[in-house]
């Protein structure tokens, strides 16, 4: 146990200096490109509101890197909880479909319009978030997940099915609001062009809830880890188990996504890194999870607005340039193998 801990201590260490490295990198590359000693001291000078474009630069990206790093920390906590729920290597925050709905909603409410939004979302955020709790709690009532019987194969399939559902509608709705295209476009593979604390603020509430539910249920994911009979012999209930930890997951998610779109293989990929590092057990595993989720997007986002600019790229598009030769290198040298 002390070697476990002593291993975890590094890690995360050696976490908590990647995601430092990429915050810098962060502050100091873009269009207008500053040393960390000069974004350290523009950071300085906005804080005391100080006036001048290079802190008004360094406040911006400071921002949007926070915006980054709580997307990705999120996408990868929920990552690491649903591969435990479901048993599955390839389980992540979209396989519930929760994802599905949050795209749907958010693309309902650019391309007919919506009111004035809520809780400190835009109308399209809040679209956005209500849409994937809406979808979780349909495909947990379609899988059969509040009756007695069910199991973790029945909610993969229907958050498949129904993420294929919502992949339709939302291209049908493109295909009759055309002209929205484009909008509708960037926020579907995702970004944080024009968002900052605001948004941040208004959804961290639901990312730390869901955070901390995650955290709460590390014993429960590491007993369904190992089979639901062994579970059920040792007093739980897997069936509530699923339904209460997920939807707590989902809560998350939906809130990541209303704040920056639809930004894949995050939830997939990170969980798999933070295992290498510090072993299956999830009291360990969802802190790293979420370190490298976080650091993974600071850096996909600071790719995608530099690598072509001034033209931005979505950062979805660079998480899964990341993301799927990751998964075709781990497929090629044997597959994936278990959760555990």
């Amino acid at each position: 146990m002390n070697s476990e801990r002593a291993r975890a201590t590094m890690a995360y260490l050696g976490l908590a200096l990647a995601l430092a490295a990429a915050f810098s990198a962060s502050l100091a590359l873009g269009a207008v490109r500053l040393s960390p000693a000069q974004a350290l001291a523009a950071l300085f000078r906005a804080a005391g509101n100080q006036a001048g474009p290079i802190a008004m630069i360094a406040k911006l990206r400071l921002a949007r890197a926070c915006l980054a790093a709580a997307v990705g920390a999120s996408l990868a906590a929920s990552g690491a909880v649903f591969q435990g729920l479901f048993r599955n290597p390839l389980a992540d925050p979209y396989v519930i479909g929760s994802s599905g709905g949050s795209a749907f909603g958010a693309v309902l409410a650019i391309s007919f319009g919506s009111g004035a939004g809520a809780l400190g979302f835009s109308a399209i955020g809040l679209s956005a978030f209500a849409g994937g709790l809406a979808a979780t709690l349909v495909v947990y009532f379609v899988a059969g997940a509040t009756r007695l019987r069910s199991d973790a194969s029945s909610l993969l399939l229907a958050g498949t099915a129904l993420g294929s559902l919502f992949s339709a509608l939302v291209s049908i709705v493109l295909a009759l609001k055309d002209k929205d295209l484009h909008q509708a476009w960037f926020w579907l593979l995702g970004g944080f062009s024009g968002r900052g604390l605001p948004e941040l603020a208004a959804a961290a509430p639901a990312m730390v809830i869901g955070f901390a539910a995650a955290l709460a249920s590390s014993r429960a994911l590491d007993l369904l880890s190992v089979g639901d009979e062994e579970a059920t012999s040792l007093g739980m209930r897997p069936v509530r188990t699923r339904f209460i930890v997920g939807g707590f997951a989902a809560l998350s998610v939906s809130a990541a996504v209303a704040l920056s779109g639809a930004i894949g293989f995050v939830g997939l990929v990170s969980p798999h890194l933070a295992r290498r590092l510090v072993g299956p057990r999830h009291a360990l595993l969802i802190p790293a999870a979420a370190l490298t989720g976080a650091t993974l997007l600071v850096v996909a986002d600071t790719v995608a607005r530099t690598a072509f600019a001034p033209i931005e790229m979505p950062v979805g598009a660079m998480t899964a340039l990341i993301g799927a030769p990751f998964f075709i290198y781990k497929i090629a040298k044997g597959g994936l193998g278990g959760t555990r």
